[in-house]
């Protein structure tokens, strides 16, 4: 019999279901590099019954257009975020030194 008159599904190359060819530690494996610069060595990191050292050779530059604007606005969120914990540590230390207290509920 035919398929009868059903298109086959095509699905982008992101969400088939054939199986890719990266190894099933490779979280582990960018987790293991993620902060290491070009040349460093990581720790070992146990994976299932082995372990692996992973050695980053280079980093590739990264390929997005709008990557500097993107960098200034997250490191301006981080140093406003960091300027907000500061002034909170900073009026909590106040409140107890002028022996305020506040009751919770």
């Amino acid at each position: 019999m035919s398929s009868q008159g059903k298109e086959p599904k095509t699905e982008p190359p992101s969400q088939s279901k054939e199986p890719k060819n990266e190894p099933p530690d490779l979280p582990a494996i960018k987790e293991a590099v993620a902060f290491l610069s070009p040349g460093e060595i990581s720790d070992f990191s146990p994976s299932g019954t082995d372990g692996f050292v992973a050695i980053l050779e280079k980093r590739e530059p990264f390929a997005d257009s709008e990557a500097g604007e993107k960098k200034a606005a997250f490191e301006k969120r981080l140093l406003d975020n960091k300027e907000r914990i500061v002034f909170y540590e900073w009026l909590r230390d106040r409140q107890q030194a002028a022996g305020l207290q506040f009751s919770k509920g």
